[in-house]
């Protein structure tokens, strides 16, 4: 099966007057790893306007695509406005087409990766650092409302804690599902990146990679799905761990210029383990 891979489109109504259109290759299925738009809504119109009409989207959602609202009522909106269509959304789901199976989630990070300067710390304290810390640095904890109740004098949006709660809940799931016997292909499809190999060289020993992935080695030499895609790295990545073939094709923001290394037509050959050729178009 022929499976276009994107990641970080970033689509923005300023993509129309810098002419940034998305070229859709030629293939059977779309995978997107989130970050698609900038609220939950405009991200749900633009796989249905510029995707579904020319293959099915499996797609899950990345940080950006909850700004304005929570995680909660984002994926409330996107599973209402999805059903019965071409388009998937995948939060703690799998999905199945022929003998390829995706399990997805955002799996927002634990905050415990030590690929960063203070990666000496004990786990606990590294993960009260990073967690910390990313509160100043990220426009998430400014962006999107909690879906957990508030105590005290607590602000209205997400904190770490609900993160890291839903990590943990996501990383049970595909566990779990990577657990049970298939006789295909199995792609685990997440917004978050899953090992520091991914992360851009750039912001090296920044504390704020605790944000941008966590070290799921373990879950890969274990399970050993086929294909990890994942983005939120805005770095094009593709390589081989634990007999896992990691994919990020990301777009990336207006300004970057391509500098993330988007292929526009970047096809996988996903239907038989066998076989892993990719073809640009």
């Amino acid at each position: 099966m022929k499976a276009w891979i994107i990641s970080d489109l970033h689509s923005s109504p300023l993509d129309l007057l810098h002419r940034r259109e998305l070229v859709v290759p030629k293939a059977e299925i779309c995978i997107c790893a989130g970050d698609i738009a900038g609220n939950i809504e405009h991200a749900i119109d633009f796989l249905h306007a510029e995707i579904a009409p020319h293959m099915p989207v499996v797609a899950t959602l990345g940080n950006h695509d909850y700004y304005g609202s929570s995680i909660d009522r984002s994926l409330e909106y996107a599973r209402k406005w999805t059903a019965g269509t071409n388009v998937h959304i995948l939060e703690n789901n799998t999905f199945h087409r022929d003998d390829l199976r995706i399990v997805g989630a955002t799996l927002w990070t634990d905050f415990e990766i030590d690929a960063h300067d203070f990666g000496h710390l004990p786990a606990q304290a590294r993960r009260d650092l990073a967690a910390r810390e990313c509160m100043r640095y990220l426009l998430d904890f400014r962006m999107i409302h909690r879906s957990d109740a508030r105590n005290g004098d607590d602000s209205g949006f997400i904190t770490p804690d609900e993160m890291i709660s839903r990590h943990l809940e996501s990383r049970a799931y595909i566990e779990q599902e990577l657990a049970k016997p298939f006789d295909g292909t199995t792609m685990v499809l997440t917004h978050h990146a899953i090992s520091p190999r991914s992360l851009d060289p750039r912001f090296t020993g920044h504390i704020s990679n605790a944000a941008f992935a966590s070290d799921l080695s373990g879950v890969i030499y274990a399970e050993r799905p086929h294909f990890w895609v994942h983005g939120h790295i805005h770095r094009f990545a593709d390589y081989v761990e634990g007999g896992t073939r990691l994919l990020c094709n990301p777009r990336g923001y207006l300004g970057e210029l391509g500098g993330s290394g988007f292929r526009p037509g970047y096809v996988v050959e996903a239907g038989v383990p066998e076989s892993m050729e990719t073809k640009d178009d």
